[in-house]
C-alpha cells in the first residue's frame, strides 16, 4: 500500500512540474507589436525622408518621422489596427500591430 502511495505522490509532483512549466512558458510571451511603415514619392518613388507619419485610431495616436530611408517604425505593447497618415494626409492603409510580429507597411503618396 505504501508503494502505491509513493508512487502516486510522485506522479503528482511530476504533474505538477509540467504544469507549472507550461504556465510559466506560456506566460513569456513575446508581447512586442512593430510596425514599419515606408513612404515613397508620388512619382519617383524615392522615399520620402522627413515626412511626418502618424497611426490613430480613436484614443491611440503615435507619431514620428521616417528616417534616411523613407521609414518610420512605430512599437506598442498591446495588439491593435491603426489608420496610417503622411503629412496629416489619409493614406487609405492600416498597420496591424500584432503581438511577436512586425507589420510592413509601404505607402505611396
Amino acid at each position: 500500500m505504501n508503494r502505491l502511495v509513493a508512487k502516486f505522490s510522485g506522479l503528482l509532483v511530476l504533474l505538477l512540474m509540467v504544469t507549472a512549466s507550461v504556465t510559466i512558458i506560456s506566460c513569456n510571451k513575446n508581447k512586442e507589436c512593430k510596425a514599419v511603415i515606408t513612404v515613397l514619392a508620388p512619382v519617383t518613388s524615392a522615399p520620402m525622408v522627413g515626412a511626418s507619419v502618424m497611426v490613430q485610431q480613436g484614443d491611440v495616436d503615435l507619431t514620428t518621422s521616417t528616417d534616411g530611408s523613407g521609414t518610420a517604425n512605430f512599437e506598442t505593447d498591446l495588439p491593435m489596427i491603426l489608420d496610417i497618415y503622411v503629412n496629416g494626409q489619409p493614406t487609405g492603409r492600416v498597420a496591424r500591430f500584432e503581438e511577436g510580429k512586425t507589420d510592413n507597411v509601404t505607402v505611396q503618396m
